[in-house]
């Protein structure tokens, strides 16, 4: 036995007879700037537990060269044998073998020679010669057996799995070839006798690329290295060669590089069977492929065996985990797509259009998009994008729209003004104005229509977006597609917007049913149905619903639905007494005045500027209200935008004293429920109470908050004047806002209100009244005073330090033993003194002068 990698003259004739060459068993030499691989060589050197390690990977991709430094790498003893056609005569192999292994365990091919030399007799040598190494029982050693593919398909491959199968438990086995090697793969692999590495084990990392292309061309820029690096996509060979062409000064990145091509052509495909290379050219266009995939790419029926064929043959075929995908080296992919577009332009681009069509069908539609671009289809890419345009828009991936529109011909998109509308409609209003425009005032066809209601909607005109979708609906029932798919989202929307959602309308339950067999609209419906629960004034309900759509929609990435439901949980949480996680989310709200969902924005402004009011901010309230005037000016100029910000302008110009403003805000309050109440409360303001309930009476409520309000504002307006009308009022209002959940909105009115309500008390559930008055005591925003105008005397002392409690001053009264005339009396005296108007600022002014310690 001998450690030398160089094989004995005596094992190359006269031994056995039959020659072998001395190159065969002489162990490759490592390349002098060669990386050296240690990640690999530590792989190996794991693996050398398996009685048999097979490397199957493309010509070029590093084999030879990994193995001999391995060998040089390990300690014990290694022989080495290169196969060549030669060895697919089972005699040339059985002595080739037998010519290796001898200078593992020197004579033990003596048994075996007269065996090879029998025409029948090769496969019993080897089992022979196996035999005969179980006996010899060395310490231990290796065999590498290189290019191992060249006996495929010939009878020496059957008497190679013979000598593995009866291998010496002392021998290990190294085997390298191109393909998978002759053996019974998936029955030694589960009994744990083989392990096999493929192209993806040997591919060179980035950094070990650089690291080689540095020593072969060390002239060049680190960037260029780099570029190269991820060009070759960790092929060996690709690196060689286009270091030897960056050297003959052919460029620094080879995009196409004829070295490169020609090895691919003449050193992998040459010998493969013309189905085989017509597979991998046919399939070029796309950079993974299923069965399904190739199988409509050639037309074949057998193209998914010949995908596992090409892999088991080393053709840069790479099985990937995710079901049955496959995926084709990338630079052997770029090689044979410019070889189609060379030599078959017309063909090139069927191929684009075949894998356009498949995935189209297969549901992938944005792979599709860039096929029918690359066959020059633009007019199927704009059909296509127009079926896309509304989900890509609610992933917040408008970019992809614009990108696609810009490589559509200007000829081909306003050829049909209805599709590159419907294209612009949820990314660019300027571009969906001016398609709208080419389209023409007629709603003509039913994706019109739907086209006509949605810009009514962007522009804040939710009645007239309701009353489009309602006749292009009804113009084709029963029939769901994108077209009326999107109809019937801005239907939901436009209802939502209005206020008027209730769960027992027809006209939601119908759209429910059309887009329940649809995840993505589905999801679209119950984003607006949140919303319209949260305006309506159902905010328990409203949090419920987001929050049991809110995985599904951030799971599929719909960031346009997500903010949506943000909006309806912020206005829940205010309506719920939670003003500092509603005033959080609606601050971060406002920063999305973007298109399409401007609306989003404005009305977390118009939120955040009667929470202000809440809390005595006034100049915040003002800041808060010019801002989302400002975008209802420049974005949503409709008239339903316009009066939803009027009816915030009229609480502020109230706050504010400033009656002529209020009485100017009233009048650009056109709606049927908000004007009459706005005017109404004019009215009050002005001491005017047989006009306010004149005008609250013309109100048309549309829910359930509509009607609370209605009811409170008719009680503010008749206390003094009707009084059981007044308490008639409150009890109902009492009876839905304590089954709604609604505190902010009857807080807001004031405590005229609350102390009527306190007289309903019995009523409400005891949880609702607490929550109700902890939200009359909320956090003011006030000027502290440095000093009081005069000290407190001590029964007013006794006051103010019950004024920080949930008692009502009915309750103080009756702790202080007073009477209600007498604690008021107090409170102005109070309040005068502090320098502030209400309850709650004199708690805030009387902590910041710390009066209410012990």
């Amino acid at each position: 036995m001998t450690d030398s990698l160089e094989a004995p003259a005596l094992v190359q004739r006269g031994r056995l007879g039959t020659p072998v060459a001395t190159s065969k068993l002489r162990v490759p030499a490592v390349p002098a700037r060669a990386v050296r691989r240690t990640r690999l060589l530590a792989l190996l050197d794991d693996l050398a537990a398996y009685p048999v390690v097979a490397v199957a990977a493309p010509a070029g991709a590093g084999k030879s060269t990994l193995a001999a430094d391995w060998v040089r790498h390990r300690a014990g003893p290694t022989a080495w044998v290169c196969l060549d056609d030669a060895d697919r005569d089972p005699a040339q192999l059985g002595a080739s073998l037998v010519a290796a292994l001898d200078r593992l365990v020197p004579g033990v091919g003596d048994r075996a020679t007269a065996l090879v030399a029998d025409p029948d007799g090769p496969q019993e040598a080897l089992r022979a010669l196996a035999d005969d190494l179980d006996l010899a029982e060395p310490s231990g050693g290796v065999l590498v057996v290189d290019d191992l593919h060249r006996i495929d398909d010939s009878p020496a491959a059957e008497a190679f799995a013979a000598f593995v199968e009866h291998r010496p438990a002392w021998l290990h086995l190294l085997l390298l070839g191109r393909r998978r090697p002759p053996l019974a793969v998936d029955r030694l692999r589960a009994s744990g006798a083989l392990a096999d590495l493929s192209f993806d084990a040997l591919r060179f990392s980035d950094a070990e690329a650089v690291a080689m292309l540095a020593g072969l061309c060390p002239e060049v820029p680190a960037d260029a290295l780099s570029a190269i690096a991820t060009w070759s996509g960790g092929w060996a060979a690709a690196l060689q060669l286009a270091a030897l062409s960056v050297r003959s000064g052919r460029g620094t990145l080879p995009a196409q590089d004829r070295l490169v091509d020609s090895y691919v052509w003449h050193e992998v495909l040459r010998t493969e069977r013309p189905e085989l290379v017509g597979l991998l050219v046919s399939t070029a266009v796309v950079d993974r492929m299923s069965f399904g995939l190739a199988e409509a790419l050639t037309g074949r029926p057998d193209a998914g065996d010949l995908l596992l064929e090409a892999e088991e043959r080393g053709l840069f075929v790479t099985s990937l985990d995710a079901g049955g995908w496959f995926e084709v080296h990338g630079l052997v992919r770029e090689m044979l797509l410019a070889e189609l577009a060379r030599r078959w332009p017309e063909r090139l681009r069927e191929q684009h259009a075949r894998a356009a069509r498949w995935h189209e069908d297969s549901g992938d539609g944005l792979a599709a998009l860039e096929h029918w671009l690359a066959a020059e289809r633009p007019e199927e890419a704009l059909r296509l994008l127009a079926a896309l345009a509304v989900p890509l828009g609610d992933a917040g991936r408008g970019t992809v729209v614009d990108r696609v529109l810009a490589r559509v011909p200007p000829e081909v998109a306003v050829a049909d003004p209805e599709l590159l509308a419907w294209c612009r409609m949820p990314v660019d209003r300027a571009g969906f104005s001016d398609a709208l425009h080419l389209l023409g005032d007629s709603p003509g066809s039913t994706r019109a229509a739907v086209l006509h209601a949605a810009a009514a909607d962007l522009r804040g005109d939710w009645r007239e977006c309701l009353r489009r979708t309602r006749a292009a609906l009804g113009d084709a029932p029963g029939r769901v597609d994108p077209v009326t798919g999107h109809g019937w989202r801005l239907l939901a929307r436009a209802v939502a917007l209005q206020e008027a959602w209730t769960e027992s309308e027809a006209v939601l339950a119908e759209a429910r049913a059309a887009v329940s067999a649809d995840g993505g609209r589905r999801l679209a419906h119950e984003t607006a149905r949140a919303v319209g629960l949260a305006l309506a004034g159902q905010p328990v309900d409203a949090v419920r619903v987001a929050g049991g759509v809110r995985t599904a929609v951030e799971t599929a990435g719909l960031a346009a639905l997500s903010l949506e439901l943000d909006l309806a949980e912020a206005v829940a949480a205010r309506e719920l007494g939670d003003r500092e996680a509603a005033e959080r989310s609606l601050e971060a709200l406002t920063g999305h005045a973007h298109h399409p969902h401007t609306w989003v924005s404005f009305l977390a402004g118009l939120e955040l500027a009667e929470a202000r009011l809440d809390v005595g901010d006034l100049p915040g309230a003002v800041g808060r209200l010019r801002e989302a005037t400002e975008v209802a000016e420049r974005e949503l100029p409709g008239a339903d935008a316009r009066a939803r910000a009027a009816r915030t302008g009229v609480l502020v110009a109230l706050a504010s004293d400033d009656l002529p403003a209020a009485e100017t805000w009233v009048r650009r309050c056109d709606d049927p429920f908000w004007g009459p109440v706005s005017q109404a409360r004019v009215h009050l303001r002005a001491g005017r109470r047989d006009e306010a309930a004149e005008a609250v009476q013309r109100a048309e409520p549309r829910c359930v908050r509509h009607q609370v309000v209605r009811d409170l504002v008719l009680a503010r307006a008749t206390v003094d004047t009707d009084r059981p009308v007044a308490l008639k009022a409150v009890d109902g209002a009492v009876d839905l806002a304590a089954g709604s959940g609604l505190l902010q909105t009857v807080a807001a009115e004031g405590p005229v209100v609350v102390e009527l309500v306190e007289l309903a008390a019995w009523r409400a559930p005891e949880a609702w009244l607490g929550r109700l008055r902890r939200a009359l005591a909320p956090e003011p925003v006030v000027a502290r005073p440095a000093a009081l105008v005069d000290d407190l005397t001590e029964r007013e002392r006794d006051v103010l330090r019950l004024l920080p409690s949930r008692l009502t001053l009915r309750e103080i009264a009756g702790e202080l033993y007073v009477s209600q005339n007498t604690l008021k009396f107090h409170l102005r005296v109070i309040y005068r003194k502090l320098g502030v108007n209400s309850r709650a600022e004199a708690v805030e002014a009387a902590r910041a002068l710390q009066l209410l310690r012990r």
